[in-house]
């Protein structure tokens, strides 16, 4: 009996180790960014495959967070210095309703997109973020190019260097 648990346990270790591995790899950099369909604040479905061919930062992000909220401005900053350039910012609140979602959009003046992920599937599912803000970087092929965990000044000049790259224009 006692051997039986030894190897039971061993087989749980191993599965969980290897599972979560796995698991955790699904959107890892280098990976292809998992695709989804959310609907955005005003109930419009947005799908990330419709940005392929662009760059795409994907940020996990909620009204009750408050690094989130003091790199709010700085990521609308970027996406209206380089949307015409062809950066796309897709905002992925994980607030349970729209409504302290939509006050925040007002209050700050955000003109970013914002998409909601109530039950958090995308969050834990297709991107298995562990933390909040997450930011993942996706290039024109739809690969991730970096996750970034925590907060961030978006648009200072070496974050403006680096997405100007991946747009194929000069910093």
């Amino acid at each position: 009996m006692r051997r039986f648990r030894f190897c039971f346990t061993i087989f749980i270790l191993l599965s969980v180790i290897f599972g979560n591995t796995a698991y955790t790899c699904a959107a890892a950099q280098g990976s292809p960014a998992p695709d989804f369909t959310l609907n955005d604040v005003n109930g419009k479905k947005v799908a990330l495959s419709e940005f392929r061919g662009r760059v795409v930062l994907l940020n996990f992000w909620a009204t009750w967070c408050g690094p989130c909220k003091a790199e709010m401005p700085s990521l609308n900053s970027l996406y209206l210095a380089l949307k015409d350039k062809g950066l796309v910012v897709l905002a992925i609140s994980v607030d349970t309703s729209e409504k302290p979602v939509k006050s925040f959009i007002s209050e700050k003046k955000l003109a970013l997109p914002v998409l909601m992920d109530k039950n958090k599937e995308i969050y834990f599912d297709s991107y298995a973020v562990v933390g909040l803000p997450t930011t993942f970087i996706i290039d024109k092929s739809g690969g991730i190019v970096e996750k970034i965990m925590g907060e961030n000044v978006w648009d200072s000049p070496q974050m403006k260097e680096k997405i100007l790259r991946l747009l194929g224009g000069k910093p």
